[in-house]
């Protein structure tokens, strides 16, 4: 028994990064959104890169999410 609530444990652990880059989005899409308000101009130059972060931050969340399914499916 004591097994099975350490495996759900380190699944819900596993889950909580997921919290921290749904944040880190949001802090960047706000910086995204105030470079443009400031210097509409660069929108062309900054695109590309704002996308690429935003994948790779998205990534960071949705891995975590795949372990702790992994983990809490093997209970």
């Amino acid at each position: 028994m004591e097994i099975e609530a350490a495996k759900a444990f380190a699944g819900a652990l596993v889950a909580m990064p997921a919290i921290a880059s749904a944040m880190g989005i949001a802090l960047y899409c706000i910086s995204y959104n105030n470079a443009i308000a400031r210097n509409p101009e660069v929108k062309k130059l900054i695109d590309d890169k704002f996308f690429m972060a935003v994948a790779f931050i998205e990534a960071l969340g949705i891995i975590p999410i795949g372990l702790a399914a992994y983990v809490l499916s093997s209970i």
